[in-house]
Order: structure tokens, then C-alpha cells, then sequence
């Protein structure tokens, strides 16, 4: 099955993959269906026309007609016939009106429409006729003055038209054809897509690209890798950045405190049952260059504790990343003379010879008025991975190796950045800002899985964190206030993200930050969500592109290389269920916003999927939610048996239980840990709670006991 979509873009308009409205509104949708996307720019040699069908479609989202065209359309015109689908947003690429228009046409009629070479610059009294107000005005109405058409028609009658545009009689009348889809792709003309105020940096979608999408590309009820849930629960990860490592504030009582301090004892302390990444930048505990060696065993300390993952954030904390694709260090001192002024006389000269600590502290940023923070010594890449990581490593506790590195600052690294990381074996993230709140409330707000850079993927944060980079400015308590609505707004009514708390040491230091911070962590304590590492949803966003799914009947399929993916998800699955006897690898299931979820279980390779019929056999028993990671799962006649490994109290929700008590065992390694019983109430529902004892993994067996009738857990 085709997950891969081409997506081509004018690089004389959108100079980058990560730059183009593909990108920074189509791929999150995108995405959420199960669609990995592949960018090339028009200008250069494009997929020889033998290889398009291994793409699931071709998408175009030009802004106008490319200037630099000729090859592309000349391409297109024969790719167009062997492609899957063909998705147009925007303007086709050719114009109507030269002998482009030949190109033109097979684009739209392959697709099922037709030029009738007319347009409508004077868009006064034009009507809209749409087929579902909620498909073509997914987030809102069309503005009050409509953009100019060209008047299309339908060409083939299985197309779909969502909306049609009416023309003025003055103009000649007719109907206009804005938003279609057929069973060879879908278009949307240019202002009937998306709203997209430039100027605030918001947009707002017109269509529906969920469904439009998923029309356009697609046919019937398919799986769909899916990254924001595990053993049918949202995931949570936690990560924060060193930066404001050596801040120290005063307590109520008066007394001086560092933030890291902070941190361990309100934070760390407070939650052992939370999991959260901590990274540093190495160069904070530098004195060389601006550094303070004072809460270095602070940072041992913190990484020592068992939910505590270690990480590393680079080495001087790059702000602006960009700044660095062309460094120059002559620029860079320019920068510090011009926000440090030398002073009448020349006494920050005289000051700098005579105290090194007075030159070192000018090349430290107070407010990221500089594009890095410890500006000292010259930049160097390999000084901002390899040697960051080994110097974070030197700290790490025996049998924590770093396997992640944070993006600092605008967190826009270059191809060459991210690959050395990936030579370390390390996986990344951060950057994205995604927010749907009141002041964004579109979905084209949130980021995709990851960011295009050549042939390398950097890996975006969830969720924005504490201090906003390209989104309208806010302090960082209102910022941690207003995740709360991305939150929501995420998980209905539809989950397409999951729970990211992120943000810097130097906000906790912040009373109130503090405050919001700790009452997340206490909903987190008491909400259905299932708690990991940073670097676990790191390696599920690495895998997602790489897990193959093929199709092997009407109503089943065969899942390989998964990775870390251990969830599938059936989108419009009210009437679909799975049939978990002619499954393999299937632990259980679960439902959320309409949408049907797998789970599945990460020992078996492949995993077959197979959907029930109606001669299907009743379900035998099957997990419907854990808080622990669930794999190794062997039903027999009395009962069953599974590996489990997770942070917090093990909850688990299982279903098509046969009635009666269970007897339920934890074993680890030195023996049995635990003993309990549950019993399984009339609809085949059965629940259990094991004592936070899975940071390492234990075996839990359940068996049946006809005699037993009372029950009592024993912690061993």
C-alpha cells in the first residue's frame, strides 16, 4: 500500500521544502491519514515517469503560475497518466490561455474537470453553492470578497463537486467548479483552500483536508500508522532544556535557591511516576567560556533518578540556527561590539585586559540579543554535537546513555547539523510551535511530524513550549496556560497529537510557571494517558515513514518494519471492528473520536491485521487500554499472559473477558513481585492495578479461578 506522496513546489517562490504551504499546512493532515511526504522543487530533474506509481499521489500547491515552468509541464502532462492521484491545490501551473494550455487540460481531466477558458477577476455578486458546508468551510466562511476564478467545469461523472461557484450574469454566468474530488485525485482553486493572513502568520482551512485528503487519495477503510497513542492511551512525554541552569532565586523564606535545585525537589522529587528528559547544554557548566561548573552535581543527581532521562541540547545554545548556514565570526564580534559599546575612552578594552571574567561575560547573551548564548570562541559544529555529547556523556549515570539531542533556539539546524547527530546514534527534536488556541484556531497551526531539511528529517516538538519563536509574543506563564486549550483542541474531535509538556529550567524559577507546570503534572497523574520518554516519541516519529503496509485481501492486511510504531488506527470505524482470532500481533483495541485503534504487539514481525465479517468467531480477549507498554501477549484456555513495562502504577483495562475471578501475578526478575485478583463484570470488562514497579519490565500472568470468590493484592 502507498504511503509516499510527491509533493512539488516552485523554489523560486518557496526556496526550501520546510517553507512551502505543503509543508506548513497540508503534511499534518497529511500525516494523520498515514502519508509520508517526499519534496522536490520543479526547477530541478523531477522522478523519471516509470517511478510515479509508486507514489500514492502527486500533490501541487502553487501560489501562482511558476515562472520557470516548461520542464515541469512537459513532465507532468505524461506523469499525470501514470499516477495513482493527482491533487491539485492552488493554481494548476500552466496557463490557459498560451499553448500551456494542452499541459493544463490532462492535469484537470485526468482528475475529472474541464477548462472552459473563462475567468472572473470582478467577483461581485458571485454566489457559493456548496454541496456540505462543513467540507468546504471546514474553520470558517470564505471572506466577504471572494478571489478571482476561472470557470471549470465537471468532465466525468464520478466526480464529486464540494463547491461550485455561480457567476454574475454581468460576467456571462455559468458555474464554476472550486472543490472537487474524484477517484483520481482533487482540486481546490486558489482562496477556496485556505485563509492565510500573512501578515499575523495565521491561516484557517476552508476545506476539510481531513476528508478531502482522505477522498482525494484514498478508497475504503485502511490502517494507518499512528503516533500519538500507545496501548490505546494518548501518550505523555516531558522534556526541558539546562537553559537558566545557574539562575538562582529567592524562596519564601528568603533564601537563595538555584533553579536546578528547584527542579529536582518540585518537579523530579514530587513525580517519580513521570517521566522527564532533561538536556543539557554543556557549555552552562563551562567557565571557560561563560559556564558555571556550581550545579554539575545537581545535573548528576537529577539524571540519576530512574524516571529521569538524560539528553543533550548543544554545546553554546545556538538561538538562530540560520545564522550558522553562512557563519562568519567577523559578523558575530560585530554583533556583541554593537550591543556592548566600548565605552568613553576605550574602557571596555582596558576593562577586558585586565579582567579575563569582564571579556569572557561579555560573550555570554543576557536575552538572546546574540545568535547563540556563549559566544567566546568561534562557532564549530562539531564542537555543538560530537563534543556536547561526549561532555554530557561524562555525566550520565552508568547504564543512562544520551540517545537524544534537543534543538535550541529557533531550532532550525542545518542538513549537515541533523546528520551529525544521526552519526551519534542520537535521535532529535524540537522546533514546530504548533498551538490551536483561541489566538490560532486552525489546525494549520500545528506542525507536522517532522521538518524537511535535504535528506534529513528533523523531528518537531508536540507542542509549543514556554517561550514563543515565530508565533505572537506571550510571557511563559501565559504560554503554559494556553497549551491547555491545544490540548484539548487536539485530542476531539479528533487525537492528532499527543500530550507534550516542554520547556526550560529558566521557567521554573517562575513561581506561577512553576504552579501551572505541577498542576499539568497532577492531571497527568490522574488522567487515562500513558507516560514515556521523550526519545520513545522521538523513534516513533523516525519509524512512521519507514512501516510498510500491505494490503492481502478485501479485509485484511500485512504490517511490517514498525519500529517503534506499535499503534494502528481505522478513521469513519463505527462499523468496523477487529476480528483479534485471525489477527496476529494484535494485543487489542480501543475507540476514540470514531476512529478505531490497534494495539499492537511490538514481538511479533510481521503483524496481520484482519477486519471482522459476519461469520467471524466472538473476539477472545483483547486489551483495551494500559498505562504500561504491553508486548510478548499469549492467550491459552484459563487465561493469559504479557510483558509489561511503564512509568507509574500499572493500570490495565482488558475486554471480551469470559466472566468469573482471575488471579493476577507480577514477576520479575528476582521472583514475583505481585499477587491480586480481579474479576470481570458482566459486558467482559476486567481492570487491575499493579504498584509502580515497571520501569523495568515484569511478566504479568491471569488466570482463571472458578472457586475463588473473594480476593485480596499482595505486594511482595
Amino acid at each position: 500500500m502507498a504511503r509516499e506522496i510527491l509533493a512539488l513546489f516552485d523554489g523560486d517562490l518557496e526556496p526550501a521544502a520546510a517553507d512551502t504551504r505543503i509543508h506548513r499546512y497540508a503534511e499534518l493532515p497529511l500525516n494523520h491519514l498515514g502519508f509520508t511526504l517526499t519534496y522536490r522543487d520543479i526547477r530541478k530533474p523531477l522522478p523519471e515517469v516509470a517511478d510515479i506509481r509508486r507514489y500514492a499521489g502527486v500533490l501541487t500547491w502553487f501560489s501562482t503560475t511558476p515562472a520557470a515552468r516548461d520542464a515541469y509541464l512537459a513532465w507532468a502532462r505524461v506523469a499525470v497518466r501514470t499516477a495513482r492521484r493527482w491533487v491539485i491545490l492552488g493554481a494548476t501551473g500552466a496557463s490557459f490561455w498560451t499553448d500551456e494550455a494542452v499541459a493544463g487540460d490532462a492535469l484537470l481531466g485526468e482528475i475529472g474537470l474541464r477548462h472552459r477558458r473563462r475567468a472572473i477577476d470582478l467577483t461581485l455578486g458571485t454566489q457559493l453553492s456548496a454541496r456540505a458546508p462543513t467540507l468546504t468551510a471546514f474553520e470558517g466562511p470564505a471572506d466577504a470578497v471572494l478571489p478571482p476564478y476561472e470557470m471549470i467545469e465537471a468532465a466525468r461523472p464520478d466526480l464529486e463537486a464540494w463547491l461550485e461557484l455561480v457567476a454574475p450574469q454581468r460576467e456571462g454566468g455559468g458555474r464554476s467548479v472550486a472543490v472537487a474530488v474524484s477517484s483520481r485525485g482533487g482540486f481546490a482553486a486558489s482562496g477556496y483552500e485556505l485563509v492565510e493572513d500573512q501578515g499575523q502568520g495565521r491561516a484557517r482551512w476552508l476545506i476539510d483536508p481531513f476528508a478531502f485528503f482522505g477522498r482525494a487519495l484514498r478508497d475504503g477503510p485502511v490502517p494507518v500508522p499512528d503516533v500519538t497513542t500507545l496501548s490505546g492511551r494518548r501518550i505523555y512525554f516531558s522534556h526541558v532544556e539546562s537553559e537558566g541552569l545557574n539562575h538562582v532565586v529567592l524562596t519564601k523564606d528568603r533564601e537563595q535557591v538555584l533553579v536546578a535545585k528547584l527542579f529536582l525537589d518540585r518537579i523530579v522529587t514530587a513525580f517519580p511516576d513521570l517521566p522527564v528528559t532533561l538536556a543539557l547544554t554543556p557549555g552552562d557548566l563551562d567557565p571557560a567560556i561563560g559556564g558555571n561548573e556550581t550545579p554539575r552535581d545537581l545535573v548528576r543527581e537529577i539524571w540519576s533518578q530512574p524516571q529521569v532521562e538524560p539528553s543533550v541540547a548543544s554545546y553554546t545554545r545556538p538561538y538562530t540556527w540560520r545564522f550558522f548556514d553562512q557563519y562568519s565570526r567577523a559578523r558575530e564580534e560585530e554583533i556583541v561590539a554593537g550591543s556592548r559599546p566600548a565605552g568613553r575612552f576605550g574602557l571596555r578594552r582596558l576593562t577586558d585586559l585586565v579582567s579575563t571574567s569582564a571579556r569572557v561575560e561579555r560573550f555570554v547573551a543576557k536575552a538572546r540579543e546574540y545568535p547563540r548564548n556563549y559566544l567566546l570562541t568561534p562557532f564549530d559544529l562539531g564542537q555543538e554535537t560530537r563534543v556536547a555529547w561526549t561532555a554530557a556523556s561524562a555525566l550520565a549515570p552508568a547504564g543512562k546513555a544520551l540517545r537524544l539531542y534537543q534543538w535550541t533556539g529557533d531550532a532550525e539546524p542545518s542538513e549537515e547539523a541533523i546528520a551529525l547527530t544521526r552519526r551519534l546514534s542520537l535521535h532529535n527534536i524540537n522546533g514546530g510551535e504548533g498551538r490551536f488556541d483561541a489566538a490560532y484556531p486552525s489546525v494549520a497551526n500545528l506542525p507536522p511530524i517532522a521538518r524537511p531539511v535535504g535528506e534529513q528529517r528533523q523531528i518537531y516538538a508536540v507542542s509549543a513550549g514556554d517561550l514563543p519563536v515565530r508565533k505572537a509574543w506571550r510571557p511563559a506563564v501565559s504560554a503554559l496556560r494556553g497549551l491547555r486549550a491545544t490540548l484539548a483542541n487536539t485530542e476531539t474531535p479528533r487525537r492528532l497529537k499527543g500530550f507534550n509538556l516542554h520547556y526550560r529550567l529558566a521557567t521554573v524559577g517562575n513561581a506561577d510557571a512553576l504552579g501551572v507546570i505541577e498542576d499539568f503534572l497532577r492531571e497527568v497523574q490522574g488522567s487515562a494517558l500513558i507516560p514515556i520518554r521523550t526519545v520513545d516519541y522521538a523513534a516513533l516519529a523516525d519509524d512512521f515513514p519507514r512501516v510498510a503496509i500491505a494490503e492481502t485481501g478485501p479485509l485484511s492486511w500485512e504490517v511490517r518494519d514498525r519500529g517503534s510504531v506499535q499503534t494502528l488506527r481505522f478513521d469513519a470505524a463505527d462499523a468496523i471492528d477487529v476480528d483479534l482470532g485471525a489477527s496476529q500481533g494484535v494485543v487489542g483495541r480501543t475507540r476514540h473520536g470514531g476512529s478505531l485503534y490497534l494495539a499492537l504487539d511490538p514481538s511479533i514481525e510481521p503483524a496481520r491485521v484482519v477486519l471482522r465479517d459476519g461469520t467471524s468467531a466472538p473476539n477472545p480477549v483483547g486489551l483495551s487500554e494500559s498505562r504500561w507498554q504491553i508486548s510478548g501477549l499469549t492467550r491459552s484456555e484459563g487465561g493469559w499472559s504479557f510483558a509489561a513495562s511503564g512509568f507509574g502504577p500499572g493500570d490495565f483495562r482488558w475486554a471480551d473477558v469470559p466472566p468469573g475471578r482471575y488471579a493476577v501475578t507480577a514477576q520479575g526478575s528476582d521472583g514475583t513481585l505481585w499477587t491480586g485478583s480481579a474479576e470481570a463484570d458482566t459486558l467482559g470488562r476486567l481492570a487491575f492495578t499493579l504498584p509502580a514497579m515497571g520501569v523495568e519490565p515484569v511478566r504479568i500472568a491471569v488466570g482463571h479461578r472458578p472457586d475463588e470468590v473473594g480476593g485480596r493484592d499482595e505486594h511482595r
